[in-house]
């Protein structure tokens, strides 16, 4: 045995050796590179300097009709305090201003109470030119946000000087849906912690914060009519997001240009509903011992009038049209909670149903959908994929798939939920809790292809590849916490960013983008992130410090 094991450890360093002999030179990056890579850009090939790094060398002057937008003056503290100069020493004393960047928005600025939504306009145009102030012109306040990120992004220092590429540009998204899924029940997040991916997602231009906010462990969501469910089903009194706590988080995204959009996971995945008596089903292993539930009981009245007052107050709290219902892996538990247990027996027979829990499934998703057509009626719901493979959702129905870990079953997939003239959202390629050694983000990850993943790469006609309306990035939260979400997700996701953003034909090479990205994450951690690195041997001019 010594002489295979002796064989397969060269092998091994061989194949560690190769890698770093063949990564990027580790200072190799852009300046002035932009991340993601804007659908028209023009570089002018002029870089001008604009100040020193104890200068404060630019102003954003906001048009009229939008200089008193809660939305944009918050962006823009945001920016002139850190981002935009992120390098700038902070004993600076020169308030010079050698260019100004004017920001014009055709349809003035939001209401308070309106969100961005699905159909959110978010192109926008920039000018930088070799003389003279810059204008930003966008036709929604989310577009100007949009090019306030990419202004951002021209700005790079060198030598201790500021200096800013001259460009033209006009950019807006291949996608409307690009999101990242945070996981609050497996692991409790702080607000704080919440917040902070959201000021990643703005810097990546994404835009749906995808909030799984409950689910077996914990129920961590503080319900003003059921208060029992968190009182028994949160982790302790500390690990809960009360009403205000969830307000500041949506009206933060919102001033971010963040879409928040909550998943209500049933009827699986609700062990942490045992604050709601009756709801869960009584679940019996092989041998008739008594176990854990983890699945609701579909044949009780009570638990449908319970859902419908649940949702209600769901749907007062959260703005956003987009209503993620679950409806994954329900067959984990029918076995042992619905088969074995004789009063659901004796409906499933009542109803017709037999010995199929499949059935049983379909009245549950249909009675589900029925009580939130009422109360829900400008909602669209979502499910995960096996409510459309096993089920039957209703016709509007958006459909997330997650499955398939190869690039054939995914395209298989997307195929079939768009040939039924369902809308979809892929995720499967983009599960970034799973980590590998390497630069995981070109092609990494347990299902995929992470930067090479396309939404619309499947056979399909024009009219079904144009029902996908993005991806989501997921961040599941079993060993993912407040200690390493950050750098976990932190460029990695940006991979996804720019292929939910940009056009794939300007795309096509990871290895071609990687200045770019080297010079975004740096970027990211000179604004204070904790963007870990991922591509090898690389430093940044200013690293990341402890706050």
């Amino acid at each position: 045995m010594l002489i295979p094991l002796i064989l397969l450890g060269i092998l091994s360093l061989q194949t560690f050796s190769q890698e770093f002999l063949t990564a990027p030179p580790p200072g190799l990056r852009t300046d002035g590179g932009i991340w993601p890579l804007p659908q028209q850009i023009q570089y002018l090939n002029h870089s001008r300097s604009i100040g020193t790094r104890r200068s404060r060398p630019i102003q954003i002057i906001l048009d009229e009709n939008v200089n008193d937008c809660d939305i944009l003056k918050f962006t823009k503290k945001t920016y002139l305090r850190k981002w935009l100069l992120p390098f700038e020493d902070e004993a600076s004393t020169n308030d010079s201003t050698t260019l100004f960047l004017t920001v014009s928005v055709k349809d003035g600025c939001p209401k308070s109470n309106d969100f961005p939504q699905q159909g959110m306009d978010e192109k926008y145009s920039l000018s930088v030119p070799k003389e003279g102030n810059a204008t930003l012109e966008a036709k929604e306040v989310w577009g100007a946000l949009r090019g306030l990120e990419t202004f951002s992004q021209l700005v790079f220092l060198e030598d201790e000087t500021y200096y800013i590429q001259s460009a033209n540009i006009h950019d807006f998204p291949r996608f409307s849906v690009r999101g990242i899924l945070i996981d609050t029940s497996r692991h409790y997040l702080p607000a704080q912690t919440i917040r902070r991916q959201i000021d990643l997602m703005a810097q990546n231009k994404m835009n749906v914060l995808h909030w799984h906010i409950v689910d077996i462990e914990s129920f961590p969501y503080i319900s003003k009519r059921f208060p029992n469910l968190s009182e028994k089903g949160a982790f302790t009194p500390r690990h809960v997001y009360d009403s205000k706590t969830v307000q500041n988080i949506i009206h933060y995204a919102r001033l971010r240009g963040i879409r928040v959009m909550i998943e209500i996971d049933t009827p699986g995945h609700t062990g942490s509903w045992k604050g709601q008596p009756g709801f869960l089903a009584d679940c019996s292993s092989p041998t008739g011992e008594k176990i854990p539930s983890n699945i609701l009981d579909p044949t009780k009245k009570e638990n449908y009038k319970f859902l419908a007052e649940f949702f209600t107050e769901i749907l007062e709290v959260f703005p956003e049209k987009f209503l993620h219902l679950g409806g994954d892996e329900v067959e984990y538990w029918t076995e042992a909670c619905w088969r074995q247990n004789p009063e659901i027996r004796r409906f499933m027979k009542l109803h017709g149903f037999q010995d199929n829990v499949t059935a049983l499934e379909d009245y549950y998703f249909s009675k589900l959908q029925q009580l939130l057509a009422p109360i829900a009626s400008e909602r669209r719901q979502i499910f995960w994929q096996e409510v459309f493979d096993v089920n039957v959702p209703e016709p509007n129905s958006i459909i997330h798939i997650w499955k398939g870990s190869t690039k054939t079953e995914r395209a298989e997939s997307l195929a079939k939920v768009t040939a039924a003239g369902h809308q979809a959202i892929l995720s499967s390629c983009w599960y970034l809790n799973y980590i590998h050694y390497g630069d995981d983000w070109k092609s990494g990850g347990i299902n995929g292809d992470y930067y090479y993943c396309d939404p619309q790469d499947f056979n399909g006609t024009d009219a079904q590849k144009a029902l996908v309306l993005g991806g989501i990035a997921t961040m599941w939260g079993e060993m993912v916490d407040s200690t390493n979400i950050e750098a976990r997700l932190w460029p990695r996701a940006s991979a996804v960013a720019e292929r939910l953003w940009s056009n794939p034909l300007a795309t096509k090479n990871a290895d071609e983008a990687w200045p770019r990205l080297h010079e975004h994450r740096c970027r990211m951690v000179a604004r204070g992130f904790r963007a870990q690195p991922i591509n090898g041997p690389s430093f940044c001019h200013n690293e990341w410090l402890l706050p």
